[in-house]
This record gives structure tokens, sequence and C-alpha cells, in this order.
């Protein structure tokens, strides 16, 4: 089968689940023998490459002296699509995301398929912008044009994926949409076991300076309201009342509001930020840490409760989108915006008087692989009806 995979987020730009979904479901159709032709933005001066023949990337040129790089790329893709098709016809169009704002109906005969990983307008609700704000988000999903290229693209599909039963149920119920046109699919999560030393993450903790107090990790987009990390800085402050401890911050973002608060907290000296960890160091961060936080507001799937289960370690998350079906009995789930129940939490977990089952959630997690969401994925690009 020959694919063309549509992406603004692809290796070595990768600004969260949807980049890491597209660097691992291509890798997987590759491996599995199809060819893949992934259309992604060139951004400098990236070259292309890949171990697998049957994997190939076009990289779209911009030009960086103007603005609104998304609608360069959404101009661009058609000929690009087009000339990649001239000797040999792609036998499905599978887009990313608001990957394309679907000017033209179709880019080619092939079956369109698009996979949602949460409704842009969930994360309007969500982050609770002002006209003005959003407004002023030209670049990001806030934006006004957004809600309706989110509309064009879902009634254009042939075939939704959905990453979870709640991002299918809000696709249905914003958008009118027969449930049948909806399939879901979970993400995966690299299963390759991976050990450290305790040398290792000692080094790991010199080198952000952790000292040898419990910690408590977050692993997230510092910025983004959805994330949750300012309710977490709030109940950790109730948290150092009871036991001393740190806070460990994951992720990529303007930390500046962020650190405001934890000093207008008084709890600066026991937060430390890393800012954006390559793969080794984030499964050194899950390893190091003594229990895991998602105070979400909004997820539309939730990869790292997976990675936190897989490296053995207790989860505590809020109740909200698809939370609940991905975490399912091997958590603590609170209730959102609950600052009392997630710091009482903390703390159970910190004294160890939530009894995790550990093991059972590493094989739980095991489910959940990018070898067997692809897989489901060909079966629904064999199927798909036009």
């Amino acid at each position: 089968m020959r694919v063309a995979f549509v992406t603004f987020e692809y290796p070595p730009f990768i600004g969260g689940g949807a980049g890491i979904y597209a660097t691992n479901v291509t890798r997987e159709l590759a491996e599995l023998g199809h060819e893949v032709t992934v259309f992604t933005p060139q951004i400098g001066s990236i070259e292309s490459f890949s171990d697998n023949e049957k994997l190939k990337v076009c990289r779209i040129a911009l030009n960086d002296n103007l603005p609104f790089k998304a609608l360069q790329f959404w101009v661009k893709l058609p000929e690009a699509i087009m000339e990649a098709e001239s000797g040999n016809k792609f036998d499905i169009i599978h887009f990313n995301g608001l990957s394309y704002w679907f000017v033209k109906n179709k880019l080619s005969m092939a079956p369109h398929v698009v996979t949602i990983h949460h409704l842009v307008t969930d994360a309007i609700k969500c982050n609770n912008m002002s006209l003005i704000s959003r407004f002023m988000d030209i670049s990001g999903e806030n934006n006004f044009l957004m809600s309706f290229i989110e509309k064009r693209c879902v009634k254009c599909a042939d075939k939704i994926i959905s990453v979870s039963k709640f991002t299918k149920k809000q696709i249905v119920e914003n958008y009118k949409l027969n449930p049948e046109k909806i399939n879901v699919i979970y993400n995966g999560i690299e299963l390759k076991e991976q050990t450290f030393t305790k040398q290792e993450l000692e080094e790991l903790k010199k080198q952000f300076n952790i000292p040898q107090e419990p910690v408590v990790l977050f692993v997230g987009r510092v910025a983004d309201p959805r994330k949750g990390l300012d309710l977490l800085l709030k109940s950790f402050k109730n948290v150092l009342e009871k036991i001393d401890s740190i806070l460990l911050v994951v992720g990529k973002g303007d930390q500046t509001e962020a650190r405001t608060l934890s000093m207008s907290l008084g709890i600066q000296d026991y937060v430390i930020f890393t800012g954006f960890v390559d793969e080794s160091t984030l499964k050194k961060c899950y390893a190091l840490c003594d229990v895991y936080v998602i105070p979400s507001r909004l997820e539309g799937f939730g990869l790292t409760i997976l990675e936190a289960m897989a490296a053995g370690k207790p989860v505590i998350a809020t109740d909200v989108g698809a939370i609940p079906e991905i975490i399912g009995d091997y958590g603590v789930l609170v209730r959102p915006e609950c600052e009392n129940e997630l710091t009482e939490a903390i703390n159970l977990a910190l004294h160890n008087e939530i009894h995790f089952l550990n093991q059972k959630a590493v094989e739980y997690s095991k489910h959940f692989s990018w070898s067997n969401s692809t897989r489901n994925l060909v079966d629904i690009y064999n199927n798909i009806k036009i």
C-alpha cells in the first residue's frame, strides 16, 4: 500500500503527542512493508533521511520571511501531492490532526483519513481566552479560524481516527457526524524496557541539582493552561507542609508564569524546571521519581500516563477527558480543579499509604503498543469505502 502522511510535526520538530504519533505510525507502516511518503514543512536546513527505504520524507519549503507558515504549507501541499503521484498513485492520504485546511475537498482520488487527537473547540473552551487573546493568537489553535478549519476537516474526511472514546464522543456531539465514520485507535508507547543504574540516576540528579528528597514529577508543555501546572504548584505548596519533597517539571515552553507563581507561593527552592529533555533523559526522570502527577484540564489521550506506568510508578491524574479510560484501575483520579484532593493524593503516595499495583500497571501498559495501533490502522485503510 502507498500512503501519503501529512503532518506539521515530524522529527526533529516534535511539539507534543501529534509529533510522537507521526514518528511512530510512519515508522511502523514502513516496517510492515508499506510505502510511506511524509509531507511536512521544511524548517531550517534539515535534510531528510531514513534508515528504511519504504519511508521517504518530503519537506515542503516555506518562505521564512513571510508570516502564516501553516497557510504557506496548505497552499503548496496539493502541488506536492500531485507531483508525488505523477508516476504512482497513493492508496491513502492520511492527515495527522489539522494539517490541511481542505480548501480543495480532495487532494487525490485516494481515500482521505484524518487522525483527531483532540478538538480545538474543546481546547478553546478549556483555555478560556478573551476575544482579544484569541484574535492575537494568529498562529495558534485558539484563533477564530481553527473551529471552521476543524469542521471542514472532519466533514471532508472519508474516515476519522480518534485516539480515544472521549474524543470520538466529542466529535460526534460537536459536528453531528455518523459514529460509524469514526474509529477509535489508542496511541501506543515505546515498549522497549530500559533500566538505569543507581549511578546513572545520581548523575541525572547532579545534572539538574535534584536533592535527595522524594520527587514528584510533571511532564508536559509548561505554558499550556490545559496541562494544569498551576494547579499542581498550588497543591505542592500544601504538600510541603507535610513532607519535604521536590517537584520536577519536565517540558518545553515559556516558564515565566510558572516560575512567577512558584515564587509567589514561596516554593521556588523546591521546584526544578528542566526544559525540554531527550527521550533517554525523560525515561530517567520517570525512573527516579516517586510519583507521577498529570493535573490536566483537558486530555485527548495521555501518553505520559502509560509511560509512567511502564516505569512502574504510581500515577495521580485528574478525572477529565480521556484520562479515565486510559488510566484504568491502575492510578488515582481526583476531581479537576480540586486542589485539596490533589494534595491529599500526593501526600498519601509520598508516605506510601496508597498501595499501587505497580507490576500490574506495567503489564497493563504493554497493551498499548505502536505496532498494535498501526496494524489496526492498516485494517481501516483496507476497509474504507468511499
